[in-house]
């Protein structure tokens, strides 16, 4: 068995975070000789920490966009040279798992949505290392947004309309990108979602 790369990804409130979680606990007790990072996008690094600093000082959903697709990609480019690959490359015994909540499938998504062209996305996260799999969770925005509201506030990208947006962009992404992409429906418990992962998952393993 490789080494693997795993992104969970798509709209805030389709649960990714509370599945990696899970997804990583789920693989820490199926084989002692998986040796998992777990991570995630924007990073705490130099231009993730800009990212989030715009985020939260800019509330409409529609501004920053050209800034925001060159910082994530300069993130993406320091996440992946910094942990990522770093990680999938050690030797010995051991199987490296690499598991990411959101990857260059949120920066084409949500950039486009804000009104980047999807091929100007597209090409610029073109050669970054493709994951193993890609799993995208589908929720409906408006139920997205009422699990968001039970938890926090609702930030920048979290309105109806901007979100059905996003929520197309990411369904789209088989069409648009060749990459290996489970689509998961997560209407139901956590514990029905997280199976529909393992059974993804397990086909690696």
């Amino acid at each position: 068995m490789k080494n693997l790369f795993i992104v969970l990804d798509g709209i805030d409130g389709c649960g990714k975070s509370t599945q990696l979680t899970l997804l990583h606990g789920y693989l820490f007790r199926k084989d002692k000789r998986f040796r998992i990072l777990s991570t995630r996008e924007p990073t705490y690094g130099t231009y993730g920490s800009k990212i989030r600093e715009m985020l939260k000082a800019h509330k409409d959903p529609y501004s920053d966009s050209g800034k925001l697709l060159d910082l994530y990609v300069k993130d993406r480019k320091e996440h992946l040279e910094s942990a990522i690959e770093p990680f999938l490359s050690q030797k010995g015994g051991n199987i490296s798992i690499v598991l990411c909540d959101r990857y260059y499938y949120s920066t084409i998504s949500y950039q486009a949505a804000q009104g980047i062209e999807v091929e100007k996305a597209v090409a610029m996260n073109r050669g970054f290392l493709k994951p193993d799999i890609a799993i995208i969770l589908d929720v409906d925005e408006k139920t997205a947004i009422s699990r968001i509201r039970v938890n926090r506030q609702i930030e920048k990208f979290e309105d109806v309309e901007f979100m059905s947006k996003l929520r197309h962009n990411f369904l789209s992404m088989k069409n648009i990108l060749n990459d290996k992409i489970a689509l998961i429906e997560t209407s139901g418990t956590r514990e029905e979602t997280a199976m529909k992962i393992r059974k993804e998952i397990d086909k690696f393993l």
